[in-house]
């Protein structure tokens, strides 16, 4: 019984770690499997919610990055939400990996167009899991 609480306790406290530290990441937009998304010029499907996010080390309540996604997630690292109307344009320049997440979480950097007054100078980041037609439609543009 003893084996098991300890067990227990060992998982609630490596998780704790995780969820507390800081994600890293990883630029992976030359891998080949990520490569053929950079530079598509893509068009929002559907409602989605788009999320300013401080890092847990910034000393102020700034944000430092956008992370679009749904459902989303709320919490202290919050510095705003925005609902990104179907017909939002964007376009992918660049794939990031994390390396200390659970799971295999991988997020392109878009460019929104227009780009909302909340995201001016901040990178934003649109989760792969995103990439889907339900939520995305995408196209290379056409060489000129």
């Amino acid at each position: 019984m003893i084996g098991r609480s300890i067990r227990a306790l060992l998982l609630f406290v490596a998780v704790a770690c995780l969820v507390a530290c800081e994600a890293r990441y990883r630029d992976v937009s030359d891998r080949q499997d990520h490569r053929a998304w950079i530079g598509q010029d893509c068009e929002l499907t559907t409602f989605t919610r788009a999320h300013g996010v401080t890092l847990p080390a910034s000393p102020y309540r700034q944000t430092d990055y956008v992370s679009i996604w749904n459902p989303g997630f709320t919490g202290p690292e919050m510095t705003f939400l925005r609902i990104l109307e179907p017909g939002t344009r964007m376009r992918i320049v660049a794939a990031r990996v994390c390396t200390n997440c659970l799971g295999r979480r991988i997020d392109y950097q878009v460019e929104v167009s227009p780009t909302p007054v909340e995201f001016e100078g901040k990178p934003a980041y649109l989760r792969a899991e995103w990439l889907s037609p339900d939520q995305l439609r995408c196209v290379r543009p056409s060489a000129a």
